[in-house]
């Protein structure tokens, strides 16, 4: 079923992806290195799409309404365009898909046309709900500087405990005939071959051997969803070691590509300088004087985050006064670590963003 990708992964944790978005178009285009993808889904900002859906949950769902509904449903995928390449990719794939099923059954065709736009809501409500499963995957397995006492394999367990079913959960994998280059996929010959939309199997071996690159089966991952392809990600940023790193300017999780020491992301902070280019001068100004506040800002998250670790997986009858519900973390981790960003930034003080802190406490 369309759409789909057929990732290749080579040996520099480049996935390579051959994209169908149906039988007449197709393409080719070589990613970022693994985790670049998942990372960047769990740092995008997604209060527009909650306002969004907010919005249309107050709207009736009646006939009179279904094309404002499924216009509105569209408009509110837009928002992910420009922003992550595959969450848009997935997205629109799975509206379409559900809104041109066609409906045969005459007598209940207006009740079938609005259950077809309640399956929409509940898809656009998808992408709220992985974002929180992957943010917790980041934090608990993968954050290089969180329970660092902690194997691989027991912080796996942990997360599994927490989300049951993605424990079960598993994509599907073939071989394909592909150029190969030095052992690895030849993406510039693939790409070559998707240009000129050589389908034929006899053609695409003509213009493999048309070059340096030779022919070879090579495995690849069948995806065809959102949560297949942040799955993967995860997955193989486990098997590889890969881990991420919150950088110490705006905060965001980057991926660590190599061994190297990194502290800072390769985000723009400002007038075109990155956190790479501007937070080592800002730690340096910040080493004349010891920075309390945001010494006080990491004492009251880990409090904060220890109150919602201990409560989560609590039925509503165990919690007690002080423990803090994912929701209740959720909204206030965004306004605590946008506070942390502003203060960086220097748009408020130091007490200001303590005050914001300590509002949820």
């Amino acid at each position: 079923m369309f759409p789909y990708f057929k990732v290749f992964i080579d040996n520099q944790s480049f996935m390579n992806i051959l994209w169908y978005s149906d039988k007449h178009k197709h393409g080719f285009r070589r990613n970022e290195q693994i985790g670049e993808g998942l990372v960047s889904f769990c740092e995008l900002d997604l209060t527009v799409l909650e306002g969004k859906l907010k919005e249309l949950a107050g709207i009736p769902l009646t006939s009179t309404n279904y094309d404002m509904l499924r216009n509105s449903i569209f408009d509110a995928a837009e928002l992910l365009k420009d922003k992550h390449d595959y969450a848009f990719f997935f997205l629109v794939g799975a509206l379409n898909n559900i809104l041109v099923t066609p409906v045969y059954f005459q007598d209940d065709i207006e009740a079938r046309r609005l259950e077809q736009l309640q399956s929409c809501f509940a898809i656009l409500e998808d992408v709220l709900t992985l974002q929180e499963i992957f943010q917790y995957a980041l934090r608990f397995c993968l954050d290089k500087d969180n329970l660092s006492d902690r194997s691989a394999s027991e912080r796996l367990v942990g997360f599994y405990f927490q989300f049951p079913n993605l424990s079960k959960f598993t994509v599907q994998t073939g071989f394909a005939v592909a150029p190969v280059k030095k052992g690895a996929l030849d993406y510039e010959k693939v790409a070559e071959i998707h240009r000129e939309n050589i389908t034929d199997t006899r053609q695409t071996l003509e213009a493999i051997h048309e070059g340096r690159s030779k022919v070879s089966l090579l495995p690849y991952y069948h995806i065809q969803s959102l949560d297949e392809m942040l799955f993967l990600e995860f997955m193989e940023m486990l098997k590889r070691g890969i881990q991420v790193k919150r950088c110490r300017l705006c905060g965001r999780y980057f991926v660590l590509i190599d061994k190297r020491k990194r502290e800072y992301c390769g985000r723009e902070y400002s007038e075109g300088k990155t956190c790479q280019d501007v937070g080592p001068l800002l730690r340096y100004e910040q080493r004349l004087e010891t920075d309390t506040y945001l010494q006080k800002f990491e004492t009251e998250y880990n409090k904060i985050y220890s109150r919602f670790y201990r409560a989560d997986g609590k039925l509503a009858s165990e919690r007690s006064g002080k423990d803090m519900t994912r929701e209740e973390f959720r909204v206030w981790s965004k306004a605590a670590s946008k506070a942390k960003a502003d203060y960086q930034k220097r748009l408020i003080t130091g007490e200001e963003m303590l005050s914001i802190v300590r509002a949820g406490t």
